[in-house]
């Protein structure tokens, strides 16, 4: 996959960042830090990592490691090991995600690095932590929001206990991460120190449970399953209308006059049961069913323009293919074309100094070479440890 000329720029230019993950929460945090200019180098053992097999023509790889060089070490042989401590002395930023004590074994051990960097900002993701009873367990971004209670409360009432639509544990594990790097960073600044970052899906999807949480701790009330809707405030949630279905959100009462105007039904706020947000919540499914009675008599588009034009916070549910192709996501440049490919862009916005896409996804030890060179090895060292088998060099070869 070629890549463009322009190199890595942004408010992270100048960082060095060795990326020692696999699957998804490490790449995603090293993703973040390349977009935003970091010179990110992903490490790959011989044979790459195990998102590369493609499921057809969809590669899982691609699209957490855009933007990145890529070198293929084997770290399980000592040449290949020693490699990477040397690699790591002129690098800002490890990040690695194995089981706690999987690389103290092999000598890339946050205490073995600083001794060679101690400048080094080490960042470790993992299921459960590096400390606790749950240490040793593999973790999945599907335990995670089990255990952090996240799947007791998402799905509809009558339902079974359902896991996000995405992986939220494993992408929020990543982002807290990369969040820890930069005030790690931003510490160093002051003060030359590296230091060790740590974050678990467990406690990243924990994390994420404000109001659940929240709720329990003040009132001892175990959150339960409710579909689209909020806990709250009320109408807010998924309605259907003539052709599909829309969200709304009703979170006041200035809204709710409105919205009862854009029913045609003004006399809608005088029942009763819907007088005021505590009554609305009381019998919120008496007013779905009043909400939907008049939904159903329109089209989604007609609703949507309609409400919206009353500043009430409204919105159809759109398959991934429309959102991609919403004027909206267009106009604000999420997709964006890399190396011959599209990807959803950066969704941060900053003035002086952007995001840049600068690369598509690399090959296996597309770089190794050339990384290995700037960090000081000869080209005669470089040639000894590929020839041992404990780095590869993928980078194209010229035409004769």
């Amino acid at each position: 996959m070629p890549d463009t000329l322009q190199g890595p720029t942004g408010p992270l230019a100048g960082m060095r960042v060795l990326d020692c993950t696999h699957v998804i929460a490490g790449a995603w945090c090293s993703l973040l830090l390349a977009d935003l200019g970091a010179d990110v180098v992903k490490i790959e053992p011989p044979n790459g990592e195990v998102t590369r097999p493609h499921i057809g023509p969809f590669c899982a790889y691609d699209f957490v490691n855009r933007n990145k060089r890529a070198i293929a070490v084997d770290f399980k042989r000592p040449l290949g090991a020693e490699a990477l401590r040397r690699l790591a002395s002129t690098a800002d930023v490890w990040v690695e995600n194995f089981r706690p004590g999987a690389l103290d074994r092999m000598g890339l051990s946050y205490e073995e690095l600083r001794k060679v960097n101690p400048a080094l900002i080490y960042a470790s993701i993992s299921g459960f932590g590096s400390t606790g009873p749950y240490r040793e367990r593999g973790g999945l971004d599907l335990v995670a929001q089990a255990m952090s209670g996240i799947m007791s409360f998402t799905g509809e009432p009558d339902g079974a206990p359902m896991s996000a639509g995405v992986p939220l544990a494993d992408l929020n594990a990543g982002t807290f991460a990369a969040l820890g790097i930069l005030a790690a960073w931003a510490h160093r600044q002051k003060t030359g120190e590296g230091q060790r970052v740590e974050a678990s899906l467990l406690e990243s999807a924990l994390a994420y449970t404000v109001w659940e949480a929240g709720i329990y701790l003040t009132t001892g009330e175990v959150a339960q399953r409710k579909g689209s809707r909020h806990r709250l405030a009320s109408p807010y949630e998924a309605f259907r209308t003539r052709d599909g279905r829309i969200v709304i959100g009703v979170s006041n009462q200035r809204l709710w006059l409105r919205f009862c105007e854009v029913l045609g039904e003004p006399s809608l706020h005088e029942d009763v049961r819907f007088r005021d947000p505590l009554s609305r919540l009381a019998h919120r499914d008496a007013l779905r069913d009043e909400i939907e009675a008049r939904l159903l008599t329109e089209d989604t588009k007609s609703w949507v323009e309609k409400i919206v034009a009353r500043g009430i916070p409204c919105g159809p549910i759109q398959d991934i293919a429309q959102a991609l192709a919403d004027p909206h996501v267009k106009a604000r440049g999420m997709l964006v074309q890399v190396g011959g490919r599209e990807f959803v862009g950066s969704p941060l916005r900053l003035s002086l100094t952007p995001p840049n896409l600068c690369r598509g996804p690399a090959e296996v030890g597309q770089h190794s070479r050339e990384v290995f060179l700037q960090a000081g090895f000869a080209p005669k060292e470089i040639d000894r440890l590929v020839d041992a088998g404990a780095v590869v060099d993928g980078a194209p070869k010229k035409s004769q």
